[in-house]
């Protein structure tokens, strides 16, 4: 009795999806064919992807759409990208969670990239040393001295704790950075806001978008809020910081010396009433910039060590360079910040290792109205499209000779360093919603990286070279172990 209902819904779901697929409307991109009913590209995509995409660039061109998880998706490869980066009226950065639901007060944080360009972007230098002091210490208390060789297995843990050190220092101040439950806070948020984005959108199989409506939904109503308790944790030490200043401003005056952070300028807004203070919002602004700022330079900062320690023929250079810088160094040990201007092969290896590291198709956008490519190919309003960046960093002409290689000093002398986006270069993205805070990122991995290769010897416990885990289109951190070893 049940064979009808099954056959039924297949083909209706089969004809909704050929409908949504060929709209007699549009000169829509060409849909790769599929041998797999109901879950067209789904299994290619999850299973084969570098290949996979290459063939079907070969095959059909530079745009081209794939049914994946139950919603045709666009992909643009080298020839059209700069159209979705550039035309801010068409494509917008699509959301793959609504991060508003989670932290409501946002909504009114209308200005973020602004904000985080005054309070921590254009102060990066005021910061210097606060952010070295931070990660040579959690560095020593992670890592440790290493007098016999340490291994350690699944790194991307540890170096979101390292990362998160001088991140929670600049952000929620000296003080309350010394509390576990600070650093916990900072490292452990992204993971668990994202959870719900770990299940496998099934559901889309039945509708498209149904799987993220009620994911949203769960959100939104409250049923399930994954970052509760690190709100609560921040509010906690806002509430200490915020009396403490308070009561110091008026009971020293003119004497009062005023703290370097983010939370600091967010007390001298002209809408802060310090009779009034909303915590709540104040700890959703944080929580944003936590989500954006802390797992992107983790993951990058590891997929660096990671290559760093399966390429160790390359670590003499490096560490010859980083002595060199090392002179410019305080009686302290702490470099000026113009010393990230020296760090020349150092810069040119994290950049080659984020070339390789990005993921085969990204930077998610929605569009926001039909739209027409310049090869005339057309795309609806509020349609899926990624970019296919492997197109782009495994192209010849834009990267040189071997791209597919890791060749750590493919950038010196290019003028071009990590954190400048370029056409052939997009691992920030582009245009004016270039991401605001690589140069933050990129400074952090720096200092962090000289510090660890003026202090140790690495390799990979195989002693083989320990490339990503491929999970689709993602490339996540080998959890091979790295064996760390005190330099004599």
């Amino acid at each position: 009795m049940y064979q009808p209902i099954i056959l039924g819904s297949i083909l209706f779901v089969t004809l909704y999806i050929l409908k949504r697929m060929r709209s007699p409307k549009l000169n829509m991109p060409p849909l790769v064919r599929y041998k797999y009913p109901i879950i067209g590209h789904t299994y290619d995509f999850l299973t084969n992807s570098e290949e996979f995409f290459k063939q079907c660039r070969k095959e059909y061109g530079d745009i081209f759409s794939l049914y994946v998880w139950g919603e045709v998706r666009t992909f643009i490869g080298k020839e059209h990208f700069q159209e979705v980066l550039s035309r801010d009226d068409s494509f917008v950065f699509g959301k793959q969670v609504d991060l508003d639901s989670i932290f409501k007060h946002n909504i009114k944080f209308t200005n973020r990239p602004k904000v985080l360009k005054d309070y921590v972007l254009n102060k990066l230098k005021l910061y210097t040393e606060r952010m070295q002091e931070s990660l040579n210490i959690a560095t020593q208390k992670y890592i440790g001295d290493c007098d016999e060789p340490n291994v350690i297995h699944n790194i991307y843990p540890m170096i979101t704790n390292i990362i998160s050190n001088p991140l929670a220092n600049i952000f929620i101040g000296e003080e309350e950075s010394q509390y576990e439950e600070v650093i916990v806070t900072f490292s452990e948020l992204t993971i668990d806001t994202t959870k719900l984005l770990r299940i496998p959108p099934i559901l889309n199989f039945i509708y498209p978008g149904l799987q993220a409506f009620i994911n949203n939904s769960i959100l939104s109503l409250g049923i399930y809020n994954p970052a509760i308790n690190h709100q609560k944790v921040l509010i906690k030490h806002l509430k200490n910081q915020f009396c403490k200043r308070l009561q110091e401003k008026v009971k020293y005056g003119d004497s009062w010396k005023r703290p370097d952070d983010f939370i600091q300028n967010i007390m001298e807004e002209e809408s802060f009433d310090p009779n009034n203070i909303n915590y709540e919002e104040i700890a959703d602004k944080l929580c944003l910039l936590i989500v954006v700022l802390v797992h992107t330079t983790a993951n990058s900062c590891t997929h660096a060590i990671m290559n760093l320690a399966s390429r160790p023929e390359y670590m003499q250079e490096l560490y010859e360079e980083q002595l060199e810088v090392q002179k410019e160094a305080d009686e302290n040990g702490i470099l000026p910040f113009e010393a990230l201007n020296n760090m020349k092969k150092l810069d040119s290896f994290i950049k080659e290792s984020f070339r390789l590291s990005e993921s085969v198709a990204t930077l998610p956008h929605v569009t926001t109205k039909d739209y027409t490519f310049s090869n005339g190919l057309q795309v609806p309003k509020d349609h899926s499209i990624y970019l296919y960046v492997d197109d782009i960093y495994l192209d010849e002409s834009l990267q040189g000779p071997n791209p597919q290689s890791f060749e750590p000093f493919r950038h010196l002398n290019t003028n071009a360093s990590a954190s400048k986006v370029s056409k052939n270069y997009v691992v920030f993205g582009g245009g004016k919603h270039a991401c605001p805070g690589r140069q933050l990122a990129v400074n952090e991995i720096k200092f962090f990286l000289h510090n660890i290769i003026l202090k140790y010897n690495l390799r990979t416990e195989s002693g083989k070279i320990e490339g990503p885990k491929m999970i689709g289109t993602i490339k996540l951190p080998s959890n091979a172990g790295i064996i760390f070893e005190k330099r004599k």
